[in-house]
């Protein structure tokens, strides 16, 4: 029924947005690094098991592995650590902010990619969000060079993750990848792409890992990804991609409600203004 999709993409969004606040308190106790690293080495053993579980895990050929390999390490890997950088340099409702603008990069990624049509809403959701941004990143901050970089930071992450889902994964999905297969690989990928990435980033971020790190690694795994993208292929299942993917937007207002009642932030007038902005414009490119 579709009431039940749109129940399971709600739950979902829900869930994307745990993983999104909980990295905030996670790397006072955990590098990027490990964090990362950790979290998708979890992920990517939940989703084996549930896919043996289910029966779904299927070879579709090499080049739908190829295209999930992409998406997960432009998503998982780039787009995780540009967050998690985000995040150490500005607040958690200025990330999550920024970042949820993921719809309106994906939108942007098939126009440019997919050939698909460009419509007026994506370029007023383009204004509305620049504008946005910027009315986010003017902190009440003696070092705007930080907030800057912070805010600059989230935005990619965001443009990642939008181009990640929407032409690589997309594509992978109509070359026959059933969508626990692209779980799977998305996850993997994203580990591996960061086990690679230990050399470069290890001098520049020092090991850093107690144990109370790790707990938010696990909240952060199964709470967020897991079981986000769990509720989310649910929904695609029982309703068109059509139907539900407007409800993704609301990954942002429950991303900005946790940061107020769990990490006890409080937004400045001009942020709560920059918020509104980048919500209309994330709502304004879903009716696309």
């Amino acid at each position: 029924m579709p009431q039940t999709a749109i129940l399971f993409a709600i739950l979902a969004a829900a869930a994307w947005a745990i993983g999104m606040t909980v990295a905030k308190p996670g790397l006072r106790h955990i590098d990027l690094v490990t964090y990362t690293l950790a979290r998708w080495m979890l992920v990517t053993g939940l989703a084996l098991v549930y896919g043996f579980v289910t029966h779904r895990l299927a070879f579709p050929g090499w080049w739908p592995i190829v295209l999930a390999t992409i998406a997960g390490i432009l998503d998982s890997t780039f787009g995780g650590v540009f967050y998690l950088l985000a995040m150490e340099r500005t607040s958690a409702h200025q990330t999550t902010t920024l970042s949820s603008t993921a719809p309106l990069w994906g939108v942007m990624g098939a126009v440019l990619v997919l050939g698909e049509p460009l419509l007026w809403r994506v370029v007023a959701a383009a204004v509305l969000v620049i504008l946005g941004a910027v009315f986010l990143a003017e902190r009440r901050s003696t070092n705007l060079s930080k907030a800057w970089t912070g805010a600059a930071f989230a935005l990619i992450a965001g443009v990642l993750w939008g181009f990640a889902e929407t032409v690589p994964a997309k594509l992978a999905l109509q070359a026959g990848m059933t969508p626990e297969t692209l779980l799977l690989t998305f996850a993997l990928s994203g580990a591996l792409g960061m086990f690679v990435l230990i050399p470069i980033l290890r001098p520049h971020i020092p090991r850093r890992a107690a144990r109370r790190g790790y707990l938010f690694v696990v909240l952060s795994a199964t709470g967020g990804a897991f079981l986000g993208w769990l509720s989310w292929l649910h929904a695609l299942n029982l309703a068109p991609a059509s139907v539900i993917s407007p409800i993704r937007g609301s990954t942002l207002l429950f991303a900005f409600v946790y940061s107020m009642v769990f990490l006890r932030e409080r937004p400045t007038p001009k942020a709560l203004i920059g918020i509104a902005l980048v919500a209309c414009g994330v709502v304004l490119v879903s009716l696309s």
